[in-house]
């Protein structure tokens, strides 16, 4: 069994974070409906064409994007990035703005917000092992929503190429799931000629990550219910199983 094969996220809707295993940097990106304009990278491996000085921070320009989605950015370790308007907005950043990147790169977590007024950033997308350990800072909860249902009907192309997107009402109700830990365990599909069925659990908010993984079955069954994700006639539904 593959990371692939399973989603593990938790929901933190104070931060309007969501931290995850399973979900790589390019799941993200190909399941954004707005494309980040700019990014600038808090912490990589990645050199392409453009350095900023002030920041001693590379960036990548919305002309270059494809370049990075196209690299192996699990070997870099550490891959944390946010996105950005204008590339002139860089300039003016002040010591204390710029002190707050690099601790939100380093740290993995913002000395203040994920968000800077400046930038006008959409996402903190903050990485370790990507698709290990990802925490992902949404400025608009209804990105979220729209990724994780995007997410789902992505993940189910080996089995049906043409899988509708989870509906804004299905994809909040699995955000208030997430709430509290969910699994999603896609090497246990169901499929049908007429359907799709993809069981989940609420396991509780679990930040060892290696926990999770290792120890998936007995997670699974100290969870009180097993609820499915079931699409069938070209919609969504969620079934609980007691």
């Amino acid at each position: 069994m593959k990371t692939k094969d399973v989603i593990y996220m938790i929901y933190n809707e104070n931060e309007q974070s969501v931290t995850s295993m399973g979900i790589e940097f390019i799941d993200f990106i190909n399941c954004l409906t707005i494309e980040p304009n700019n990014i600038l990278l808090l912490a990589s491996g990645y050199t392409g064409e453009d350095f900023h000085y002030g920041l001693r921070l590379e960036f990548v320009r919305r002309e270059n994007l494809n370049d990075l989605y196209r690299e192996n950015v699990y070997s870099y370790g550490d891959f944390c990035w946010v996105d950005f308007d204008e590339i002139i907005t860089l300039d003016d950043l002040t010591p204390h703005e710029k002190a707050e990147l690099l601790y939100l790169g380093h740290y993995k977590q913002p000395l203040n917000s994920p968000f800077f007024e400046k930038l006008n950033n959409k996402f903190a997308y903050l990485a370790h092992d990507d698709g290990w350990f990802n925490k992902i800072f949404y400025k608009d909860k209804n990105q979220y929503i729209d990724v994780l249902g995007r997410l789902v009907s992505d993940r189910l192309k080996s089995y049906r190429k043409n899988v509708s997107p989870l509906s804004q009402d299905m994809g909040e109700q699995l955000t208030l799931f997430a709430k509290d830990g969910i699994l999603i365990n896609f090497y246990r599909i169901i499929k049908s000629r007429n359907s799709i069925e993809i069981p989940f659990n609420i396991i509780g908010r679990i930040m060892d990550f290696d926990d999770v993984y290792n120890n998936m079955e007995r997670h699974k069954a100290k969870a009180n219910s097993e609820y499915w994700l079931v699409y069938k006639k070209e919609e969504w539904a969620i079934k609980s199983y007691k």
